[in-house]
């Protein structure tokens, strides 16, 4: 049975129109905190007010709808009702440095669950997209405090589009809804999610293998692509990331480029 203690709205300062529920046993692996909000401005901004007060390690943040959800580079992300929407308070072991690892464990991980849970073919591209065809399903953005080199917390941030019509997604999105037909228990696919992201954490002492696996699920590998970078462009064949998180492009003048940022797209030629 779920323990459920209610926590007063007022802990944070986003305006909510739900009290949370502080959850235990969410998870088959292990017992984790679930705060479940109807609306937040967002998930990742809420884990790391918590995180500050020294909520603990496993602390999950969901809302039905985000007001202000954002994905990487600060770019505005439509989290209508429908669509999972969560964030996870962690405190890994990791320097600064490596901290990248988190995503691209978290997006493999979350890859499986989905395709375990829906029997949908999901795929990874860089550097932060789940996509379903050749549409995106979803993104990962973590987030955290460091001290130096030191991670204080990392705030994992996950946003996948489920149930959502074509009429709630942006251009160049799709749902798991959209492409099987029929409606997913986001509650279910959440736990797939983090039982899938509990289960491979030991992985991040493991860099070279969590790329490795990250890769092999690629839908741009090795693919015709073009990185739009500030101030520049890159173009070419996308022939590997390295454990690093950069994408290894060898370029239409056959030289070898590692790309640490930028927006990707497959080129059709």
């Amino acid at each position: 049975m779920e323990a459920v203690l209610r926590l007063a709205a007022t802990a944070i300062s986003d305006r909510l129109t739900l009290k949370p529920q502080f959850l235990g046993g969410e998870s088959r692996l292990l017992p984790l905190k679930i705060l479940r909000y109807e609306r937040l401005l967002s998930t990742n901004t809420t884990a790391y007010r918590l995180a500050e007060q020294s909520a603990p390690e496993w602390t999950v943040v969901v809302a039905d709808v985000q007001t202000k959800g954002r994905g990487r580079g600060g770019n505005k992300w439509a989290s209508p009702k429908g669509g999972l929407w969560f964030s996870i308070l962690l405190r890994p072991n990791l320097p600064n440095p490596r901290l990248h690892l988190l995503q691209f464990l978290a997006a493999t991980a979350t890859r499986k669950a989905v395709e375990n849970e829906t029997a949908l073919s999901v795929m990874l591209k860089w550097p932060n997209d789940l996509v379903l065809g050749n549409a995106k399903l979803g993104g990962i953005l973590v987030e955290s405090k460091t001290q130096g080199e030191k991670v204080s917390f990392a705030i994992l941030g996950i946003g996948l589009n489920v149930n959502q019509g074509k009429a709630q997604l942006p251009p160049g999105a799709i749902s798991m809804r959209l492409v099987s037909g029929k409606q997913h228990e986001l509650r279910a696919l959440l736990r797939a999610i983090l039982d899938q992201i509990r289960s491979s954490f030991d992985e991040l002492d493991h860099p070279s293998k969590i790329m490795q696996e990250w890769w092999s699920n690629c839908i741009h590998r090795p693919l015709r692509v073009q990185v739009t970078l500030p101030g520049d462009t890159v173009t070419g064949i996308s022939r590997a990331v390295a454990e690093d998180g950069s994408l290894i492009i060898e370029t239409d003048d056959h030289r070898i480029r590692k790309v640490n940022e930028g927006s990707l797209r497959i080129l059709d030629d």
